[in-house]
């Protein structure tokens, strides 16, 4: 099956979708992430809007060196 609008196929729309439904994850995690303030959400919004990739990147590469820093 192929979707002739985007001249995608099957392996290609695999390829595709997982990079997506990760960018799509972490954006709700921002969204939900109890430990921002308004203005640290509002940022990490603005970078995942207009750097997309790279913006989800460095999202979850800080949420998990602050996750590391907190004592338990």
């Amino acid at each position: 099956m192929n979707l002739l609008f985007f001249n995608v196929g099957k392996l290609e729309m695999s390829i595709l979708l997982i990079p997506f439904i990760l960018y799509l994850y972490l954006f709700y995690k921002l969204i939900v992430d109890k430990h921002l303030t308004h203005n640290e959400r509002l940022f990490w919004v603005i970078i995942f809007l207009f750097f997309n990739a790279l913006g989800a990147i460095a999202y979850w590469v800080w949420r998990n060196n602050k996750k590391s820093s907190i004592p338990s």
